[in-house]
């Protein structure tokens, strides 16, 4: 593994036990690095934080109704839903060393949540039964076919085109009240199986027969279709 090389300026860094270096005490920055000593944080960690800031810009755009909250809030939302699949990802491959994690290193949605989709239905993972499946699946394939290599959101016109013209954020309509219902079923389900693949590991770790604080299946089931007198008659 390539060593990573450190940080070089210590006006912007500084220890939480050593204290700050002289140059750091004279800059006093507006934005800084600190060695507090927290365990490492990751992808999961970081989709809570995005979480409360996409729920603060939907709320604002649902009062303000005002189109220019349309790049800020596609933005987070797109940010939000790569960060969840990366972390289902990772979970994964701490379970199963062959998976391929490859995608991790991009930004291509669809090519993060497939090959996880498809491990966890051969896994025997009941995710096809979850009825947010299929919001979930909506709204990764339409934010991948409107801005697959994100950027539209992020600077505000694409490398790529649509309709013979250079895609640009002013041309996206968010329809927010089933974006909204998208979104929090996007979170829901990716969340879910997230923490059922990690706590599998959590409890061979802690040697639990059964997860004292998780329940692998407490999740919003898809609909049973009734079966007919005609059917239960039938031989």
């Amino acid at each position: 593994m390539a060593k990573i090389p450190p940080a070089q300026d210590p006006k912007y860094h500084f220890d939480m036990w050593k204290g700050a270096e002289p140059e750091f005490v004279g800059l006093d920055p507006s934005i800084y690095y600190v060695e507090n000593y927290n365990g490492q944080c990751g992808y999961a960690e970081l989709t809570t934080d995005f979480s409360g800031a996409v729920d603060l810009i939907v709320e604002e755009y649902s009062r303000s109704e005002l189109g220019n909250w349309v790049a800020p809030l596609a933005h987070m939302s797109r940010q939000l839903i790569e960060l969840h699949l990366k972390a289902l990802m990772e979970a994964i491959a701490c379970k199963d060393s062959s998976f391929d994690v490859k995608p991790l290193g991009g930004h291509k949605l669809m090519a993060i949540w497939r090959p996880c989709l498809d491990w966890i239905i051969a896994n025997g993972y009941r995710i096809s039964e979850d009825s947010r499946l299929s919001m979930t699946r909506g709204i990764i394939e339409a934010f991948d076919a409107i801005d697959p290599g994100g950027d539209l959101f992020r600077f505000g016109i694409s490398r790529r085109s649509a309709f013979d013209k250079q895609k640009s954020y002013d041309r996206v309509g968010i329809s927010l009240p089933k974006f909204k219902q998208e979104l929090d079923a996007f979170r829901g389900l990716i969340s879910h199986w997230e923490a059922t693949i990690f706590r599998e590991k959590l409890a061979l770790e802690m040697g639990w027969a059964n997860d004292p604080y998780f329940d692998a299946d407490d999740f919003p089931k898809t609909a049973i279709p009734a079966i007919s007198e005609a059917e239960q008659a039938a031989p």
